[in-house]
């Protein structure tokens, strides 16, 4: 075992010295978080000196700049790294939304809350918890903040999952020892309340535990450990650096020394009082160990003010301090050189690049079924045997992780090629309870709760029951059979009640009706990013207190009191907006057939629908998008009934009608000829960070034949007002008006559509 161990740090060692006899040089780099981009500009000094580093140790953020540098990084690439981060999305559990299936993407514009639950207690190490919790939406994003029996707010997916590529030619498992540069960092394990010095193992792994924040972040459960961030105990790991052999060490510490009452009224000012208070014995003795001692003033700077700007100035507050020591670095430059040793020599892979042979030999699964996680690779194109590269394997575990099955993702790349590729995954709660509300001018207030039982598992049976509780009521039952290779097979039930029209201008009823239908369809045939449909669906209507009068002459035939249809179709949907609600980027369609065939007990005869919509958003500089749409409803055959007839109106799709059209200027919603055309677009500006300014125009042309199509005009809409995003929805004012009517009229919501 011993000799296999040399040989591989033989193998992987890419350090050349001039003259082994010098003084080993370590550089040790304390925790701060943002506070911690300083850390970079010091390193930019001791390159421009050429000043060997033999060893490195470091603590939080200082291990993630520390595993950087001892894998290669230099201060230039670091510090464009640092730049290009989205950090928002890092610190976070958000998953960017292309990564969404469309079922995922389609709940988070409908629930404000997510209770995920199980019955099961799960074992992570050494500690069991009820695996509960809360999940509240803000607008577009997949925004934990998860409570009550979870391990923290943020589960850290996207942080690994960065460390992972950054790390991604060093992901064997082996002693640091054997990196460019001798590299160890510091965790605190909760179970004992002691220091752990991770020192071997996957180093992204241990990078991510140096830096869970206790109570903000997933801690890391390995070997019987529960692991948070090691500045709970060391801050500042000197010690560390002088057990691994070093004989000088340079230190920076981002300590800001004593803090005011004023200054502890959030969480992170307590915390890092707190890791001061707790470490100071140590944190003292190892001050007093440093041989030249670098601290940046950085006070001023937030812990988690992770932007751009500050990044930046605190990379140069980095230099500039270093530049302060800058006689103590020359003298012992001057002193190494005197010794015979000269700088150290990195050479080999780059930290960040696959390795040449980009082929899978092997994957391993653990933590969840392996044929299922097997079949989500190959939808990816990761296959044994298969060549891959490194975007196919970030997306395909961004993907996987954005399913919501699991609530962590992690792999490791072995070995030198043909690779083995290590999975561990841990599962969420799949069953899940959501909950939107929204209020508005039309609906009055209205409430959507769903509960899914096994909603997120990836195979088996799956139960949903939803309804929405407002003026129109509506309940849907949906049972479901998900395969591995075979599309999902559906059957749902549902009731709906429409009191259509309640604001139409001539009268206080068009008619209203109640909807029974069961539905009978496969789905995700082709990919989870989209929904592709082939279905039969039975429709059965009760119409009361019809005004015919108010109907387009000649377009539609009377519904009797009672009438039913069975409908065969096929429909594609796909929304690649980058947000919900306000996209800035993206696009989205539709497009649905139907063939509907009349009950023969009765009049009438079979008829087509075909249905489709179009939107995209084109941004006319930072703060300015213009949202163009198309809709559109043909209905083909000799009789329609007008339960099935176009209609437009207001600002929601299918309001009163599954088929209804969305139209600003329209209150309610117009019942319109059998061919319709629908164009819109949207002029939108962001005022401030949740602030917009929206005008629409929209220009709505009907006509019962294609043949008249250039006959006659259409109607115009037109609508403007502000919209202000909240943490549980936009809240939005418009003032509109139609050339239908000639009539103003105003509209305001809150919350999200549904």
């Amino acid at each position: 075992m011993w000799l296999c161990m040399v040989s591989v740090c033989h193998a992987q060692q890419r350090v050349e010295t001039t003259v082994a006899e010098r003084p080993k040089v370590a550089l040790v780099l304390s925790g701060g978080g943002a506070r911690g981009a300083a850390h970079v500009g010091v390193i930019r000094l001791i390159e421009e000196m050429q000043i060997p580093i033999d060893y490195v140790a470091g603590t939080s953020m200082g291990a993630i700049i520390g595993a950087l540098y001892a894998i290669g990084y230099t201060a230039d690439e670091m510090d464009s790294l640092l730049m290009a981060q989205d950090w928002k999305m890092l610190l976070s559990n958000n998953v960017p939304r292309a990564m969404l299936p469309y079922t995922q993407r389609m709940a988070e514009q409908r629930y404000q809350v997510n209770v995920p639950y199980t019955n099961n207690v799960r074992t992570e190490g050494t500690t069991r918890y009820r695996d509960a919790g809360i999940r509240v939406r803000r607008s577009s994003e997949r925004t934990f903040p998860k409570v009550l029996a979870r391990p923290g707010l943020i589960d850290g997916q996207n942080l690994l999952n960065t460390f992972n590529t950054l790390t991604i030619a060093y992901h064997d498992s082996v002693s640091y020892r054997c990196l460019p540069r001798p590299f160890a960092c510091v965790a605190t394990d909760m179970v004992t309340g002691n220091a752990v010095v991770l020192d071997h193992g996957f180093i992204a792994e241990s990078m991510r535990a140096s830096m869970s924040i206790p109570g903000v972040f997933y801690p890391v459960y390995k070997d019987n450990m529960v692991l948070v961030d090691g500045g709970v105990v060391n801050n500042y790991p000197v010690n560390v650096a002088r057990d691994m052999g070093a004989d000088i060490v340079i230190g920076v510490d981002l300590n800001t020394g004593t803090t005011t009452a004023s200054e502890l009224h959030s969480f992170t000012g307590i915390f890092e009082r707190l890791i001061g208070t707790m470490g100071s014995e140590l944190r003292q003795k190892n001050i007093e160990d440093t041989d030249i001692l670098i601290a940046p003033k950085v006070g001023d700077f937030p812990v988690m003010g992770f932007d751009t700007t500050r990044l930046s100035q605190l990379v140069e507050i980095g230099y500039h301090t270093a530049q302060q020591s800058r006689p103590q670095l020359e003298a012992l430059s001057d002193r190494l050189s005197a010794q015979g040793g000269d700088e150290l020599k990195l050479h080999g892979k780059n930290p960040a690049a696959l390795k040449s042979n980009c082929q899978l030999s092997r994957i391993i699964i653990s933590g969840t079924d392996r044929d299922d996680m097997l079949t989500l690779l190959a939808q990816y194109g990761i296959k044994e045997g298969a060549p891959f590269d490194e975007t196919m394997l970030t997306e395909a575990v961004e993907h996987i992780y954005g399913l919501g099955t699991f609530s962590s993702v992690q792999y490791h790349l072995l070995g030198e090629g043909p690779y083995t590729l290590e999975m561990q995954v841990t599962s969420n709660p799949l069953n899940q309870v959501e909950l939107g509300l929204r209020i508005d001018s039309e609906d009055a207030a209205a409430a959507l709760f769903s509960i899914g039982i096994n909603r997120l598992k990836l195979t088996g049976p799956k139960l949903d029951l939803t309804t929405r509780l407002s003026i129109n009521p509506w309940v849907e039952g949906h049972a479901a059979y998900a395969w591995r290779k075979w599309p999902q097979v559906n059957a749902t039930l549902k009731y709906w009640f429409s009191d259509v029209n309640r604001f139409y201008n001539k009268s206080n009823h068009a008619f209203n009706y109640h909807y029974y239908g069961s539905d009978l369809y496969l789905s995700n045939i082709f990919s989870r990013n989209y929904d592709l449909r082939l279905g039969a669906r039975y429709d059965y209507f009760l119409v009361h207190d019809l005004y015919r009068e108010e109907l387009p002459e000649r377009s539609y035939t009377d519904t009797e009191n009672h009438d039913s249809y069975v409908a065969l179709y096929a429909s594609i949907r796909n929304n690649l907006f980058n947000a919900a609600y306000l996209p800035t980027s993206g696009y989205a369609y539709g497009l649905e057939v139907v063939y509907n065939i009349k009950n023969r007990s009765r009049e009438g005869s079979n008829f087509w629908a075909l249905q489709g919509n179009a939107s995209a958003v084109i941004p006319l500089g930072n703060t300015t998008v213009v949202q163009p749409a198309a809709y559109m409803r043909l209905l083909f055959g000799e009789s329609v009934p007008f339960v099935y007839g176009n209609n437009i109106g207001g600002y929601l799709a299918g309001r009163y009608t599954h088929q209804q059209i969305p139209f600003v200027g329209i209150t309610g919603c117009e019942f319109t000829e059998r061919q319709l055309a629908v164009l819109r677009v949207e002029l939108r500006q962001q005022l401030s960070s949740d602030l917009y300014l929206s005008g629409i125009a929209n220009y709505a042309y009907s006509r019962n034949n294609l043949s008249r199509t250039l006959e006659g005009d259409g109607v115009w809409g037109f609508g403007g007002g502000l919209i202000y995003n909240t943490t549980v929805g936009p809240f939005s004012l418009y003032g509109h008006w139609n050339d239908m009517h000639h009539r103003f009229g105003a509209y305001f919501s809150f919350g999200y559509e549904f």
